[in-house]
Formats: structure tokens, sequence, C-alpha cells
């Protein structure tokens, strides 16, 4: 099924849903989940830079531009983009039957479970290293703030399932 169609599908099970739960009628099976679990951090130290520019403005351009409105919307949207980001574009790692999805700065990008050279759990981070290129994907608990317990024992789950090579160096 192309996507557009999925998406109308599920749309129209949304609102014949809500129709039928109205009318005291059992709802409509969704679609079959994928199983998928997904695990959000906070992303933290971009907004705190991007308010710390638009505080930077405000200050230091105070005395010259003062009365011209672009000084009042250069130093609002540094600020309302840090606290957007902050907000709105959390970090995830989402763990599929067979892949994994991950929100890098350019994108969500997808990799395979063949394409998972390694799957290394510490105590405060969780490094995937990957067989297309030589980049890691690094999820840690002090700049992602992420929950390193509940992401550990889901990464391991998924290296059972999909034989991938697991090292744990919690314990040392």
């Amino acid at each position: 099924m192309s996507r557009k169609w999925e998406r109308m599908v599920q749309k129209n099970t949304k609102l014949t849903n809500k129709a039928r739960v109205k009318q005291g009628k059992p709802t409509l099976s969704e679609a079959a989940s994928d199983g998928s679990v997904t695990v959000r951090g906070r992303s933290w130290l971009m907004p705190l830079l991007l308010i710390c520019v638009g505080i930077f403005c405000f200050i230091a351009f105070y005395d010259v531009y003062q009365n011209d409105n672009l000084y009042w919307v250069t130093g609002g949207s540094y600020i309302a983009l840090g606290l957007f980001i902050f907000w709105l574009r959390r970090p995830f790692l989402k763990i599929g039957g067979k892949e994994l999805v991950s929100r890098r700065f350019g994108g969500d990008k997808r990799v395979e479970a063949a394409q998972i050279k390694e799957i290394l759990l510490q105590k405060d981070a969780v490094v995937i290293s990957l067989t297309t290129s030589k980049t890691k994907w690094v999820f840690t608990k002090l700049y992602h703030r992420f929950d390193i317990g509940s992401l550990s024992e889901t990464l391991k789950e998924f290296a059972e399932r999909n034989g991938v090579a697991l090292r744990n160096e919690q314990a040392a």
C-alpha cells in the first residue's frame, strides 16, 4: 500500500471509531501494530545555545536598535526557535522488528538490522556501530537525556531477535 493510501485509511478509521464510540458501538480494530517501541530523549544543548544568542542580541544591540522592529523580531526568533527545539523536536530511537529509526540533525535516519555491526551498552550511553559507514549512533544520559536503562533492555531484545552483536559494559 502506498503511504498516501495508508494515511487515508488511518484517518478514515479514526473518524469511524469516533462515530462508533458516540453511537455506543465497539470500535473497529486499528491496523496491527508493528510492535515498535519508541524511546524519547530531550535535546537541551542547541536550545540553550539559541536562547543565549537571543538574549545576547537583546543585550548587545539594545542601545542602537531598540526602536527598530527587527531588533525585537531577531532576538525573539532565536528564543522561540530554542523553545521549539526543546519542547517539540525531541530526539528519539524507534526500535522496530527489524530496523532502528533515529532522529538525526538532518532528519530521521533508518537502519536495518543487517546494517548494524555492534550495539555497545554502557552505564551512561548506548553506542550503535553501523557497517554502512564509519559513523556511530551515540545516545547518552547527559547530552540526549535518554532513559538508558529502558533503552538498554529494549536494545537487548532487538539484538537477540535479529542476531546483532551486543556488548554489555554496564557492569564494568
